[in-house]
């Protein structure tokens, strides 16, 4: 049942993302020529300003998340009411702290917008930033449930609907008016009707969480969450000081405009993410309720053939973006918009290492684990802005991602694997760093074959050439892997998986035909 519904999950979010990602490179490319590459770096920019709220939120949403598992598999509904209840209390209060801390940041906006002078009625933009963010906090309940209960399919089919409407709209928007405002007002107003409908089909998939008597969390329940959202405080400030200072930086020490530059790489490998992630994702999805009535050697089990699978979609991925991301913005967008090379490459290097870790950090938070390394990501987020700080001066643009790189090898690159072999798996973590120096070697080979290959093509950003570098990125890691780990027990498992998937399929097709 849990794999089918990891499966169901994947497909299901597969196509919607494909369809997203057709719709957001046509939407990026009429905003940049609708309004510029300022606008384009205003927009990344208060993104990354507003990510600051995640420290209000202090991990609330996980630790909650992470004690449904139980009771949603026990099916305890007095449980789960006490947890959506306290879950939607919590979250009212933080939508309130959200907007008041964002009126306060407010004056400081033309400290850190460098370049912006030309931007007109910052305040309402900067309004509806605000206000969006809100509406989410206002919802986060009702998504965190039906998530936790391996049913985020059943939202999946209207969040495309109302992601291509949006999608379409702001580009008609643009295209007739080129008005910033209009465009991030569309967005707001069906943002606001996408969560009124979801909540719909939330409430009538558990009708019990509706009812108006208030049910209280035990008290063993109460002392988990406040020892997880204690500890969840401090990964949020490293996190932010990490993830979300970048854009701030740039703006601060280049201008605007390069953020709307960099905006065009992330925005390329977020969509190529976008992709990836409902794999990750319906795994992810289940492991809570894996960890949660698994033995200790069937989590093991799973996490190495969860290990192989991140490794597998995250190389793929960086050989495809190395060889592929600055031509096809080339070809996309218009020459004169591309980052210096070593700056290209820190980027692929710290998504990698973002990327690899997905694994790891999954089991963690799934199993709870969040107190054990509580100092790690301060420590990350100081290292990293301090290195980022003093490495901008002489290397410009390239020394804020290097700070990121030496914050990440310094700190939750060790306490992470560490942690879950110790507490989760209890075995030796060398077996990790094992497989990660053999998958990183692999990648950085298949990187330069790739790279090798694509000069005997020749070089352009034709669009033939950008898709005979795609299919060179894809085939040959792809061949290389099968034959070095066809016999592997990951593998097989994988493969078992699959076919069982493909079997149970063509049952259900005879079956419905002989009907």
């Amino acid at each position: 049942m849990r794999t089918n519904l990891s499966l169901r999950n994947i497909g299901v979010s597969l196509l919607s993302q494909i369809v997203l990602v057709v719709l957001g490179f046509v939407s990026r490319k009429v905003f940049l020529d609708s309004l510029g590459i300022e606008y384009l770096g205003i927009n990344g920019l208060l993104t990354n300003v507003l990510s600051v709220m995640a420290l209000v939120e202090s991990g609330i949403g996980i630790s909650i998340v992470y004690n449904l598992y139980k009771p949603l598999a026990e099916q305890n509904e007095p449980k789960i009411i006490a947890l959506v209840q306290l879950y939607k209390k919590a979250y009212s209060g933080l939508a309130a702290i959200v907007l008041i801390i964002s009126a306060a940041l407010y004056p400081f906006l033309g400290y850190i917008m460098k370049g912006s002078d030309s931007i007109a009625f910052l305040w309402i933009i900067y309004s509806l930033f605000v206000a969006k963010n809100i509406v989410s906090y206002l919802n986060a309940h009702k998504w965190s449930l039906i998530n936790a209960d391996q049913r985020g399919y059943v939202l999946a089919l209207a969040n495309l609907l109302f992601q291509v409407i949006t999608n379409v709209s702001k580009i008609v928007v643009l295209v007739l008016t080129k008005n910033f405002i209009l465009y991030l007002a569309i967005e707001f107003v069906l943002y606001v009707l996408q969560n009124m409908y979801n909540g719909r089909i939330v409430n009538k998939r558990y009708p019990y969480i509706k009812t108006k008597k208030k049910y209280k969390v035990d008290h063993e329940t109460k002392e988990n969450l406040k020892t997880n959202v204690k500890a969840m405080f401090l990964h949020n400030i490293g996190g932010f000081l990490v993830f979300g200072t970048t854009n701030i930086l740039i703006s601060i020490f280049i201008n605007v405009a390069t953020v709307g530059l960099y905006s065009n790489y992330t925005m390329i490998i977020q969509q190529l993410e976008a992709l990836l992630l409902p794999v990750l994702g319906g795994i992810s999805n289940s492991v809570g309720n894996l960890i949660a009535t698994e033995s200790v050697e069937k989590n093991y089990a799973i996490f190495k053939v969860s290990y192989f699978v991140n490794f597998w979609i995250y190389s793929i991925a960086v050989v495809f973006l190395y060889n592929v991301l600055e031509p096809f913005i080339n070809w996309w967008l218009g020459r004169g918009l591309l980052l210096a090379n070593i700056t290209f490459i820190l980027v692929l290097v710290n998504f990698y290492l973002t990327g690899l870790r997905n694994s790891i950090s999954t089991f963690k938070n799934k199993a709870g684990l969040f107190a054990q390394d509580r100092y790690a990501p301060i420590i990350e987020g100081v290292i990293n802005l301090g290195s980022a700080l003093i490495f901008v001066h002489y290397l410009g643009l390239a020394g804020i991602f290097l700070g990121t790189l030496l914050s990440n090898l310094a700190t939750v690159f060790f306490t992470q694997p560490i942690i879950v072999y110790k507490h989760l798996f209890k075995k030796p973590v060398i077996s990790y760093y094992y497989r990660y120096g053999l998958y990183t070697a692999l990648t950085v080979l298949c990187c330069y074959g790739v790279h090798l290959s694509g000069l005997w093509l020749g070089e352009g950003s034709t669009f033939m050439m950008i898709m005979y570098k795609a299919i060179l990125s894809l085939l040959l890691p792809n061949a290389l892997y099968v034959a070095l780990f066809y016999r592997s027990a990951d593998f097989t498992m994988i493969k078992t998986i699959a076919l069982s998937k493909i079997k149970g399929t063509r049952r259900f097709m005879k079956n419905k035909q002989a009907v």
